[in-house]
């Protein structure tokens, strides 16, 4: 069983830099595959070399680029698994990317590394090893795709990173992962509820100008207004839908101009009301105001938007309450 392992950069392919100005992206897709102890010896190894940058350096255009290169290798009879390397910072939301517009039959997995080779007790390695078992196991085919991360198995479109260095920093608030690594089996446990659509984004079309804005305390109208010529605006609401009312004029004003806003919750768990409150701000401004609701995360939310506006199918990506 072939699986292939594709690497984009990130802290798993980061060393030291001869000039002491610390970590950068250096080592290739085979490097970091030797770096596991007795992997090619038990499973058949192709390595592909993608990109070798930091995470935040990561476009949206290279995600849709992630995306063909997925799709040219599930059309090849000899790749089984495929396994993407990447930079902690955006995983989640180039995961959800490829997770929102790839559906071959080739399991998936994303993973990296909190801690990089040159530092004590590197994490690399054994993500690898986890992701390699995950997408050969046999239930990794219906599970769309997945981030692999200290011996956890998480859904693409449920897992966020909760912390700025731990290595256990990836979790799924709410439901959880949907399986674990034991030794050198994966157990799996749940499987993703909910199919989401799935969407081919018109390359032409596809935009980094989508505005993401979480909704603090007293916020000025500012924070809102530049989206102004934006494509869309993401808008992180408080609670369960809830805005400051000093923002409300600058999102009628987006909502005149026909900018699309696409609500969802700043809080890690939970969903948006509906009518339990009627408060200027609340739920039922978001309703007056037109707004599309998303049920995850702002980084997320922002990532669905881009696609959904490529793919001129916004209804169909989130609900309309």
């Amino acid at each position: 069983m072939a699986v292939t392992v594709i690497s984009t950069g990130g802290t798993i392919a980061s060393t030291d830099s001869s000039d002491g100005g610390g970590a950068a992206p250096e080592l290739t897709a085979a490097t970091l595959v030797g770096a596991v102890p007795g992997l090619e010896e038990t499973v058949d190894i192709e390595t592909h070399d993608f990109s070798n940058v930091p995470s935040p350096h990561f476009t949206i255009e290279q995600m849709y680029e992630l995306v063909e290169l997925i799709r040219e290798l599930d059309d090849d009879p000899d790749v089984d698994g495929l396994v993407v390397t990447q930079g902690t910072d955006i995983l989640e939301e180039s995961a959800y990317f490829v997770d929102l517009c790839y559906d071959g039959s080739t399991p998936v997995a994303f993973t990296g590394a909190m801690r990089n080779p040159s530092l004590a007790s590197p994490d690399g390695p054994a993500n690898l090893l986890a992701s390699v078992q995950t997408v050969r196991s046999e239930e990794a085919a219906d599970a769309g795709v997945v981030v692999v991360f200290n011996d956890r198995v998480h859904a693409a479109r449920d897992v966020t990173k909760t912390n700025s260095m731990n290595v256990d920093t990836f979790r799924s608030p709410e439901f959880g992962p949907l399986a674990v690594r034991d030794e050198d089996r994966v157990t799996w446990r749940r499987s993703t509820e909910g199919e989401e659509p799935t969407f081919d984004p018109d390359t032409d079309r596809l935009t980094n100008d989508v505005f993401a804005v979480t909704a603090t305390a007293d916020m000025p109208e500012a924070a809102v207004s530049s989206a102004a010529d934006g494509a869309a605006l993401c808008l992180a609401a408080t609670g369960a839908g809830h805005i400051p009312p000093t923002i409300i004029p600058a999102l009628e004003s987006l909502r005149d101009r026909a900018v699309p806003i696409v609500a969802t919750t700043r809080c890690p768990e939970g969903r948006l009301a509906r009518d339990t409150y009627g408060f200027r701000g609340s739920e039922a401004t978001l309703r007056e105001l037109d707004c599309y609701y998303s049920e995850r995360n702002l980084q997320k939310t922002r990532i669905k938007t881009i696609v959904a506006l490529a793919a001129d199918r916004l209804p169909d990506a989130f609900d309309s309450p």
